[in-house]
């Protein structure tokens, strides 16, 4: 011994006992990987299998072109024992102790070798190697069962990206290996949920959250709507309480909206212009919802699909449509406009449902008395049916217009029973909108408007303002401030020029124009026309103030 140095190295210890691991060579049993995965790479790469979201595909073809032998062998106390077993030196495989004794006896040559010679290998198989077999065992695949026959291959397995060869791959290779086919039809992958450090959750770090307590406080529509929302296909969630308190707050309107609703007192009388309007429009825009989650839900994207009837729950149907239905509070609402509002609800909450079972089951056998099983979980789910686009553009137009005059209220301290008069520069786009039935009355109810003149040329005494393309001003006596007018129509200027350089922009890339649907390329176009007009009317603003 010529000398002797002190060696630090990593000394690894059981995570439950603390005791050291010492490392120990012994025999291993392994699988031959290599024709098993053939196949299984050939049906994903030539989308006999699909994955959701698609990068997943990359993944998966790194793995199986440079995939491994499989060690099996755990040294573990539970599993299920390897078919092996051993007399002296020799091994025989079998399904049971008494195959493999007839093995044994054959090969030996000892007719009189009993079961008692016969020792069975300790190791147990890794825990993935029952899991593979899981499409095929779970309906008892190998005895042919019926159930396997009717439900083999299955439809659609979600599971998380992080076990995508541990167990996606694996499962795959053992279908066309034991049955010739696939297991699955399609594969969508969810993301993981990891804290706001990108932490994946864990009991050890102390980061995972009590589902049960986040439930009682939140409710478990809360909890889901929180989950879901934020969960874009195959990307992860950096979980926050704020995503569930946003789906509680989500929940309390969908019942206020109920609430209001159910408190209305009905009278026998035909709708009006403006409420006809209004229902018309909201069918338009539930229909256009449908159509767009119906395409979501092709594409696995349901944080997408959540968030577009989160928007037409709160934003459209409570704070738009029952304010411009709502009637006053010494009258009463039609009869026709509250039955097409009951029906409209109701096809809300069955759209909801998937996302929010519990919120919307109970709203649906509050809008209408039901019979035993007429449930919210098993109706119809809404077909979409034609929708009005020039009517969902002239309404949101009309918002647009409240919106600025209330902005104006607001700027200049005007109470809202104050009616205020405006003034419209006759156009193109402002023609096409003022004719329609219903909008002029829309923007008296929810803008507390007097007055509405369409004219020429804007002359007189006001605020002038822009809404799309059509220009604007309310009446107002009152002495204009030049320089903060000027200030605010150049903000908006720059704006409207930045608009319209990201609509170049997008239409210049041919990649975009070539395979872009072709409605998809005319909106964008229509946008930037829009756009220039806007650029226009700002600049004629502006120099009239010169």
């Amino acid at each position: 011994l010529e000398k002797v140095e002190p060696y630090e190295h990593s000394v690894g210890r059981s995570e439950r006992t603390g005791s050291v691991v010492e490392p120990r060579l012994s025999k291993q049993w392994y699988v031959t990987m290599g024709e098993l995965a053939s196949p299984a790479l050939k049906a994903v790469l030539e989308k006999d299998i699909i994955f959701y979201p698609e990068n997943q595909v990359n993944t998966y073809k790194h793995w199986m072109e440079n995939i491994r032998d499989w060690c099996i062998s755990r040294q573990l106390w539970w599993g299920h024992r390897i078919p092996a077993w051993y007399v002296g030196d020799e091994v025989f495989v079998a399904e049971t102790a008494e195959e493999a004794l007839q093995k044994a006896r054959k090969k030996l040559g000892k007719a009189d070798l009993t079961l008692a010679a016969l020792r069975q290998d300790e190791d147990v198989l890794d825990t993935w190697f029952s899991s593979w077999l899981w499409p095929i065992s779970v309906f008892t695949g190998f005895e042919n069962s019926e159930d396997f026959s009717y439900y083999y291959p299955t439809s659609v397995l979600v599971t998380g990206w992080d076990i995508i060869f541990l167990w996606v791959a694996r499962m795959i290779m053992a279908g066309y290996e034991w049955t010739d086919k696939k297991p699955f039809e399609t594969v969508y992958f969810t993301g993981l949920v990891r804290d706001q450090q990108r932490r994946k959750m864990s009991k050890s770090l102390g980061n995972s959250p009590d589902a049960i307590e986040l439930m009682d406080k939140y409710g478990a529509d809360g909890v889901r709507f929180g989950m879901l929302s934020c969960s874009p296909t195959g990307g992860d969630l950096l979980f926050t309480e704020k995503l569930c308190e946003q789906g509680r707050n989500f929940c309390n309107k969908i019942w206020n909206a109920l609430r209001l609703v159910k408190s209305w007192s009905v009278v026998e009388r035909e709708s009006d212009a403006l409420n006809n309007l209004a229902t018309s429009w909201i069918d338009s825009r539930l229909n256009q919802i449908i159509g767009m989650t119906n395409a979501d839900y092709e594409q696995y994207r349901l944080a997408d699909m959540l968030m577009k009837i989160y928007t037409l729950i709160w934003d459209d149907f409570c704070s738009w449509y029952l304010e411009m239905i709502k009637p006053p509070r010494d009258g009463g609402i039609d009869r026709p406009t509250y039955e097409r509002t009951l029906g409209i609800f109701e096809k809300l909450v069955v759209i909801l449902h998937p996302f929010m079972p519990f919120i919307s089951e109970e709203v649906w056998h509050e809008l209408r008395k039901r019979d035993t099983g007429d449930d919210c979980m098993v109706a119809k789910y809404p077909l979409e049916s034609n929708w009005d686009e020039a009517l969902i553009e002239s309404v949101a137009g009309s918002c647009e217009i409240i919106r600025k005059i209330r902005e104006i209220r607001q700027k200049y301290s005007l109470k809202n029973a104050e009616t205020l008069d405006i003034e419209v520069a006759n156009s193109p786009h402002s023609e096409k909108l003022f004719n329609r039935e219903g909008i002029i009355q829309l923007l008296k109810k929810m803008g507390g408007l007097g007055e509405v003149s369409v004219l020429d040329s804007l002359e007189g005494e006001g605020v002038a303002f822009h809404a799309g393309t059509i220009k604007l001003q309310a009446v107002m006596e009152m002495k204009l401030d030049v320089e903060a007018e000027r200030k605010r129509l150049e903000e908006e200027l720059d704006y409207a020029r930045g608009f319209v350089n990201l609509i170049e922009k997008k239409l210049k890339n041919e990649k975009f124009v070539n395979n872009a649907p072709p409605a998809v390329v005319e909106r964008e176009r229509k946008k930037l026309a829009d756009g220039k007009k806007r650029i226009d009317i700002i600049s004629e603003g502006l120099a009239a103030l010169n």
